[in-house]
């Protein structure tokens, strides 16, 4: 919407959402996309009032509590403190640019140009999707569902899977390869880039929905989900033009960890070497070839002796 010039990122939000209250500084849509806004996160208000994550209640419920609040938890651009309210009101602002839900706009726009055709923002839980995953958790017993039937999206809230994160990895390496005009498609990722900038102008590692950082001397752009039974993690290594994707479906998992175990045993020789601390475990799958990864390819699961195969690789299950 920036490059059709139809918003611009240092717009106050009350421009578009004005029942949000006046807090005597503008709170703008480059605060809410770097987490510098102050504004309330909704699901820790949603807590406090003793709401859980499988209860329900609507886009315009979050609205007006956001709307009640008297105070931020700090003056915007002052701080960084992750909001999830933040990203669901930049879903709202792209609802009342353009008529069309963040779902639509998406579609037309960015997953159905990328060819993501699994790809959606789910922003109604009754909606059927094939080949859903499950999110769960542990139990005393065992594991429970862990699931919500909240449709809020812009913070969350995005059906996905592997094969299609695949296509929005291409998108990153191919429109990044130049330094086009502001009006094409590479200067989406130039700005997705920039780092946040405080008011004391200390520059922040986190730009707008991608984290700046470093693993084993390498850089790294990532950002990781957590909610319910449902963990992720995409991690690109930029340089190396090299990306793990690991998408979870219980929630004690580790999907930050397991993207570094994977990155270690392919980058392991451009890396820089590894704190001695303790006994290390390395992942089973080693460097080889082609044919080699393809034999080994299929469904695993964990015994007591160890891992087995299961059978041969299904379908891609999309994943919250």
């Amino acid at each position: 919407l920036q490059q059709e010039r139809r918003i611009s990122l240092d717009d106050d939000i009350r421009k578009y959402l004005p029942e949000l209250p006046d807090h005597g500084v503008p709170v703008t849509i480059r605060h809410l996309l770097h987490h510098t806004s102050g504004v309330r996160d909704y699901l820790t208000l949603g807590y406090l009032a003793g709401l859980r994550d499988d209860d329900f209640f609507t886009d315009e419920d979050v609205v007006t509590m956001l709307a009640r609040q008297r105070e931020l938890n700090f003056s915007p651009g002052d701080d960084h403190l992750y909001s999830n309210s933040g990203y669901f009101l930049l879903s709202q602002i792209v609802k009342r640019v353009t008529g069309e839900s963040l779902k639509q706009y998406a579609q037309e726009n960015l997953f159905g140009p990328l060819g993501m055709s699994n790809t959606h923002f789910h922003d109604d839980h009754s909606h059927i999707v094939p080949q859903r995953a499950t999110g769960y958790a542990p139990a005393d017993s065992g594991f429970r569902i862990s699931m919500t039937a909240l449709e809020m999206v812009g913070d969350g809230g995005v059906f996905t899977s592997v094969e299609d994160l695949l296509q929005w990895d291409r998108f990153f390496y191919a429109a990044t390869a130049a330094d086009p005009p502001i009006d094409q498609p590479g200067a989406f990722w130039a700005t997705m880039l920039s780092r946040g900038v405080l008011n004391t102008g200390d520059t922040l590692d986190y730009a707008l929905g991608l984290a700046h950082g470093e693993y084993r001397g390498l850089k790294v752009i990532s950002h990781g989900g957590a909610f319910v039974g449902f963990r992720a993690e995409l991690m690109r290594f930029p340089d190396q033009r090299f990306t793990v994707i690991c998408l979870c479906n219980l929630s004690r998992t580790n999907p930050t960890a397991s993207a570094r175990q994977v990155a270690d045993v392919y980058l392991e020789d451009v890396m820089e070497p590894r704190a001695a601390v303790g006994r290390i475990r390395r992942p089973l799958l080693q460097r080889g070839t082609r044919s080699h990864l393809r034999d080994q390819a299929g469904k695993w699961g964990s015994g007591p002796r160890g891992g087995k195969r299961l059978g041969r690789p299904t379908p891609s299950l999309s994943k919250r």
